[in-house]
């Protein structure tokens, strides 16, 4: 059992408000700030440039690697260290070969960051963008039929999220995988809502590739993050940025030879080390609690939240109720409300912080592992205030 008060104790902005935010960006522990705020000061006194300092920020990008691998239990050269999820997912749709006609399959729920990459490729490269539409609760055995109905010869990619950020809908992944190696089709998975929300495990996943952040349920900083690329595809994927690791090491420049099989070809020159350190701090803090059991508490608190908000008259909780494609994320609507102004009035007459959603139109709650039952009951009494007399109430 996690022992929920030493965490929340080590994470200050719980002594001040109902963080209930997190899928947007997880607020960030003592241990992790103070990592961050190590480095910089390590390299603030001895010289960002001096060799002792080089050489230990070699160590340390290498050690948050390494950090990353174990946590998704992939190896470690299948790992690069990006800036963000966003970052990770155009590496791998700007970096395969794409032809007239080859076709990418995703849904409605998605967020921008796989949209918009989808759609300028077919705009780019003549590739068929396959939108499926998906219920915010779309049952289980219904995303599998509609994914299967849509796979054809033609189709190359499936690009989806893991876990839907728009109502917190739990992708079946794993059968979704069987659906794809069966007919060859690759499959990329936005991780942007699970890493340090549920457990993963790249082997049993068996996905091509998958991109994750640091910033969310990881509680890291902003400007950090990891693409994972199962070995036998890093030499299909092109660097769309070029650096120096691009190349194996070389003596001159009529001796340059491509660096295709390694994920330092995606590198670039200057990197923040204090990211680094600070994204080692997060997974050792998320691995104190235990993924398994955080994974547990989180659906098991978003669960009592959507038992309350039912049960509120005026209130449509959109997520979805089944267990198995349940998550700690919880979207619902209010009759008659906007959802930004009452993000706006939970915030300033509760101190709660959620999130607007434009598309379905509503306010998603994140409820992670330092998030107690107290506050979900702060938030369904809050939003049965709003249901009763809205916003001006």
């Amino acid at each position: 059992m996690i022992d929920v008060e030493s965490f929340r104790r080590r994470i200050p902005v719980c002594q001040r408000a109902a963080y209930l935010n997190t899928g947007m960006s997880g607020p960030s522990p003592i241990p992790v700030v103070d990592a961050i705020k190590q480095r910089l000061d390590y390299e603030m006194v001895e010289g960002s440039g001096s060799p002792d300092v080089n050489a230990s920020g070699r160590s340390v990008r290498e050690a948050a690697r390494q950090c990353v691998a174990s946590f998704l239990n992939a190896f470690p050269d299948e790992i690069c260290i990006t800036k963000n999820t966003t970052d990770g997912l155009n590496m791998v749709l700007n970096g395969l070969t794409w032809n007239p006609g080859d076709e990418i399959v995703t849904c409605d729920l998605e967020h921008s960051s796989v949209l918009v990459p989808t759609y300028y490729k077919q705009r780019q490269s003549g590739v068929v963008m396959k939108v499926l539409s998906m219920a915010p609760d779309e049952p289980m055995e219904s995303i599998l039929s509609k994914i299967e109905a849509a796979l054809t010869p033609r189709t190359r990619l499936v690009f989806l999220s893991h876990i839907e950020y728009s109502s917190g809908l739990r992708m079946p992944v794993e059968e979704i995988r069987r659906l794809t190696k069966d007919r060859g089709v690759m499959l990329l998975l936005d991780g942007a809502q699970t890493a340090g929300h549920i457990r993963l495990d790249m082997k049993e996943l068996d996905a091509d590739f998958y991109s994750i952040p640091g910033q969310k349920w990881l509680l890291g900083s902003e400007g950090i993050g990891a693409l994972y690329i199962r070995k036998d595809h890093i030499q299909d994927v092109e660097p769309v940025h070029l650096g120096g690791r691009a190349v194996l090491p070389h003596v001159g420049p009529r001796d340059l030879e491509p660096n295709s099989g390694s994920m330092d070809k995606f590198l670039m020159s200057s990197t923040s080390t204090a990211l680094h350190a600070g994204l080692i701090e997060a997974i050792n803090f998320i691995q104190e609690a235990g993924i398994s059991e955080i994974e547990q508490r989180d659906v098991e608190l978003a669960g009592s939240l959507k038992d309350s908000l039912r049960e509120t008259p005026g209130v449509t909780v959109l997520s979805p109720f089944d267990r198995r494609t349940s998550s700690g994320l919880v979207t619902f609507a209010i009759d008659g409300v906007d959802p930004e102004q009452a993000v706006a009035h939970l915030w300033e007459k509760n101190r709660i912080a959620v999130r607007r959603l434009s598309y379905p139109a509503g306010i998603r709650a994140s409820l992670h592992f330092f998030n107690t039952q107290d506050e979900v009951a702060e938030l369904a009494e809050a939003v049965r205030g709003l249901a009763e007399t809205g916003v001006a109430g």
